[in-house]
């Protein structure tokens, strides 16, 4: 013990000795001893901190299986600041006979010592199935939270905002055309930020202070969703935020009114009495429905495709909870909210066999080899049965050397299979084969709601990387048995990477995406009517070609043509055609919905405008574009393709003013 004290005395001498002689190296040694002990080291930021994780499914826990469904995540950081991300790993659902599999992840930022929120899309297919979100750090789980929900069918989910769950009271034995209604109470801050979410909802009810309290993407979010579509009905009156624009009633002084002219809105016997009400007067462009022009009860307007409806008192009245037709009132409300509806919702049905995931049906027409016809098989057949016959034979006989034919005919076997095999080889595709097939649905204001479904397959097997719009919902699908749990979706700030590996050779997957397109221009249409007929001109306003763009309306299909980017073109009335079934008649105008992937397109067409009524103040403008859509982008490495087929159906609905004669 002596000896070993002694010499690890000697040792530190030494060393300190050596240090001492050179500055410089005890200076960087000291250095690096510091930057060791105090280097922050990311992985192991959150080791001993305090995170904790707490997440809220879709709306009040009910969801829509066939939908997006918004998860609130609430996160807890009792450490330091660093940068997480949220992880959830879905194997197995099917959606028809298409199987969901994958891995999505979202980043979060978590600050030191304070908590941070985000709102997620999940598909409800996935839910239903049972998982689990993790918080990861690093490549560490650091927390976890099960997703759990109930899934509902055969009613209509109806939000009620506010921060009370007696607030949905006023709706009790509601029903929308023969379908209860489930009505859920959420605060403002439990609405998500996606309009695809809310899709789960058939409408949403909200006094106008609530609608204020909304921060400005939820009220983007929001606006986004009734504009394709979706139901609002206000409570109340005020200033709405700017997304909505004006309200259908202006706000007016309290005063109490007489409440029943309810009664006639409803189809009961008797009103509600007397009513609190703060109307002031009813827009130019609104349509009332119970009350006066000087006491406005009820009314609505357009907006978009969806609509907004306002009450000027509260549903909570307590002369309107006693009343007895006040159930009767709301499913009025809701029938007449239907009846009014002129055209389809572009958000709904996503996630739905039947619904746009019928698009991934288009890796059916995938071509994995184009094979040589039969003749050019029976000209190598026949021309190895000529050489290994009469004129080997021939031959052997002129040079008398039959023996020779142990070692001809098998060499002409060899090079007749070689050659056989190298003509099935010229056939073998030399890349990626992809089918893609899309929708883009026009707003009119330079927006669009875009999806599509894009089906790869190649003769190798190999890795494949996708970079799609930031704010995209995605799914990565099969319809064989092999794993793709390799598949992995990268949700950022600037993309949405879609990251497929080991993919193995000749199986097809289909990256299923959709978005909102801020940028995406619009058919510019300005139609009038007059004597039964359509005028007025078309505009490409888009940065596509446009084909066989067509106009319906009021049983007539206007045969347009092909349209540039940035070309106009009138209507006229030898380019009319009457129409009893537009889309079979389309399909004959544009070819293209008939043959190839466009086939997928035509048969999701008379599903996509089913809610359409031909009838309605506005016409229908649609055409094909042969790409345009970022869904449909090919993979971003380095993999030749081999064939690449994109079909886009565009369509826009436009206004149509009837020309009213003098004197009428």
């Amino acid at each position: 013990m002596p000896f070993e004290r002694d010499g690890g005395m000697r040792l530190v001498s030494r060393c300190l000795q050596a240090l001492g002689r050179n500055p410089a190296v005890a200076c960087a040694a000291i250095a690096a001893a510091s930057l060791g002990f105090w280097a922050p080291r990311a992985p192991e930021a959150f080791a001993d901190a305090s995170v904790s994780m707490a997440t809220a499914v879709g709306y009040g826990g009910y969801y829509v299986a066939d939908e997006w469904v918004p998860v609130h995540v609430f996160v807890r950081n009792e450490g330091p600041a660093g940068m997480a991300k949220l992880v959830l790993r879905v194997g197995g659902p099917s959606i028809g006979d298409r199987r969901v599999s994958g891995e999505f992840t979202w980043p979060l930022w978590l600050p030191k010592g304070g908590s941070a929120s985000t709102f997620i899309d999940v598909p409800g297919s996935a839910l239903s199935q049972g998982t689990a979100l993790d918080l990861v750090a690093g490549d560490r789980v650091i927390s976890t939270s099960w997703l759990g929900g109930n899934s509902v069918s055969h009613v209509d989910l109806v939000g009620v905002v506010s921060d009370s769950s007696q607030a949905t009271q006023f709706l009790a034995g509601t029903s929308a055309d023969g379908t209860p209604v489930l009505p859920v109470a959420l605060r403002p801050y439990d609405l998500p930020t996606s309009a695809q979410a809310l899709a789960n909802l058939s409408a949403l009810v909200a006094s106008v202070d609530e609608l204020r309290a909304l921060s400005n993407a939820q009220a983007r979010a929001l606006a986004t969703w009734v504009d394709q579509g979706g139901l609002l009905i206000v409570t109340g009156t005020g200033l709405a935020p700017p997304a909505f624009g004006l309200l259908p009633i202006s706000p007016g002084a309290f005063q109490v009114v007489d409440g029943d002219p309810l009664a006639s809105f409803a189809g009961t016997s008797g009103g509600p009495g007397q009513i609190e009400s703060t109307a002031g007067q009813v827009a130019a462009e609104a349509r009332l429905w119970a009350g006066s022009n000087a006491e406005p009860l009820v009314a609505s307007e357009s907006f978009g495709r969806g609509q907004i409806w306002q009450t000027s008192f509260s549903p909570l009245d307590p002369d309107l909870l006693a009343w007895p037709g006040n159930a009767q009132m709301w499913t009025a409300l809701f029938h007449d909210a239907g009846v009014a509806q002129t055209a389809d919702a572009a958000v709904s049905g996503m996630l739905r066999p039947t619904g746009g995931l019928s698009l991934t049906s288009v890796g059916d027409a995938l071509e994995p080899l184009r094979m040589p016809g039969l003749s050019t098989f029976a000209l190598v057949l026949l021309g190895y049965l000529v050489a290994a016959g009469p004129v080997t034979f021939y031959v052997l006989r002129r040079v008398r050397r039959a023996a020779l034919a142990w070692v001809i005919l098998p060499a002409l076997s060899g090079l007749t299979t070689v050659g056989i095999f190298a003509l099935g080889g010229s056939s073998r595709p030399a890349g990626l084969l992809m089918n893609g097939v899309g929708v883009m649905d026009l707003l009119g204001d330079g927006r669009a709601f875009e999806y599509g479904a894009l089906a790869i397959m190649s003769p190798d097997s190999g890795n494949d990387v996708l970079r799609l719009p930031p704010a995209d919902n995605v799914l990565t699908l099969q319809s064989d048995n092999q794993p793709v749990a390799n598949a992995r979706i990268e949700h950022g700030g600037d993309a949405t990477l879609v990251s497929l590996t080991d993919v193995p050779r000749w199986h097809v997957r289909y990256v299923f995406a959709s978005g909102f397109d801020e940028g995406a221009g619009r058919i510019q249409c300005n139609f009038k009517e007059a004597y039964g007929l359509l005028f007025g001109t078309v505009t490409n306003e888009t940065q596509m070609t446009l084909t066989d763009v067509a106009v319906v309306y009021n049983g007539t299909l206007v045969k347009v043509g092909t349209l540039a980017p940035g070309q106009t073109r009138s209507l006229n009335a030898s380019q009319e055609v009457p129409t009893s079934s537009w889309i079979s008649d389309y399909g004959v105008y544009n070819r293209q919905l008939t043959h190839g992937i466009g086939r997928t397109l035509g048969a999701y067409l008379s599903g996509l405008a089913a809610g359409w009524r031909e009838g309605s103040a506005a016409a229908l403008v649609l055409a094909t574009a042969d790409r345009g859509l970022p869904e449909l982008a090919a993979p971003s490495n380095q993999r030749a393709v081999a064939s690449e087929k994109t079909l886009v159906l565009v369509r826009e609905y436009a206004p149509v003013m009837p020309v009213v004669e003098a004197g009428s």
